[in-house]
């Protein structure tokens, strides 16, 4: 009888201790998410009265040009952000770790951006990138004709990638500085003593014992690609001709107008990275069991 009370009294004190996070995440997180599903399916534009059109607004999104282009600059921008902070941040990080003067330095001017705000990020390079600005000045120096970045369809995009890049490359420098320093010396050493070179030893020992953070790395560039938005608004606000209209830009500009069109479009770009963490996810894990 004592034992059956005190393991209900653990029980009881274990939800009482967990009920706040319950609550947190129930308000903050899974209400809103259920609501703009809900939305998702009603006309509405914040004034008027809740219409249901049922899959109206989903059949909407993708017989529109401007959400077709939004997705394709969505995916254009995610897979050069991500794979370039990738490689740079982990170039970086294998750089930094070695203890010296010289790269104690160089780490942490690789970190300054990172405490630069996006939207001031945003305004300062949008200066620099002008056809007047200092970028295309540098440029005439070096004798290469400067672009009009952020005024040419062809440009805009790969100069806000590049701007990204800069700004957020410090934060997976040190992600990947905390796993390289989980991995025992001893392993690098005992591989040197054996033959081997640094690239065989990047590939066979240190990027396998990385991939943890990897994933982590890569769940998380992936999550903040997808929902990339201050630099994007403060820059060039989708133009020129939507050429860097992203999924969210899209559901800001929209949801002035049609509440149901942008949380609509909000649930496609919730499925898009659901399904994409979860299909990397699988192959890290097929990658170790083979492993």
């Amino acid at each position: 009888m004592k034992v059956s009370r005190l393991l209900n009294n653990q029980a009881l004190l274990g939800w009482m201790l967990v009920l706040p996070a319950i609550v947190i995440l129930g308000t903050f997180f899974f209400y809103p998410m259920i609501y703009a599903l809900v939305l998702s399916f009603y006309s509405w534009n914040l004034l008027g009265t809740k219409t249901f059109v049922g899959f109206e607004n989903y059949e909407f999104l993708f017989a529109d040009p401007v959400f077709r282009r939004a997705l394709w600059n969505t995916l254009y921008f995610t897979v050069f952000n991500l794979a370039g902070t990738f490689v740079l941040a982990l170039g970086v990080a294998l750089l930094v770790t070695r203890e010296s003067w010289g790269y104690r330095i160089f780490r942490a001017v690789s970190l300054m951006p990172l405490v630069i705000p996006m939207v001031i990020t945003g305004i300062i390079w949008g200066l620099l990138l002008e056809p007047t600005g200092v970028v295309n000045v540098v440029l005439d120096l070096v004798g290469i004709e400067g672009k009009e970045w952020l005024y040419n369809s062809k440009w805009a995009m790969p100069a806000i990638i590049l701007v990204s890049i800069w700004h957020s490359f410090g934060l997976y420098i040190l992600l990947f500085v905390a796993g390289l320093q989980n991995i025992p010396d001893e392993l690098h050493e005992a591989a040197g003593i054996d033959g081997a070179g640094r690239w065989r030893i990047f590939w066979r020992i240190t990027l396998p014992l990385l991939r943890p953070t990897t994933f982590f790395v890569l769940t998380l560039l992936l999550i903040n690609s997808f929902k990339a938005f201050d630099t994007i608004w403060v820059m060039t606000q989708g133009g020129p001709g939507n050429s860097t209209t992203t999924l969210v830009v899209y559901m800001y500009q929209k949801i002035f107008t049609s509440v149901g069109d942008a949380t609509a479009a909000s649930i496609v770009l919730f499925v898009i990275i659901f399904a994409l963490v979860l299909l990397q996810y699988f192959s890290m894990g097929r990658e170790e069991k083979h492993s």
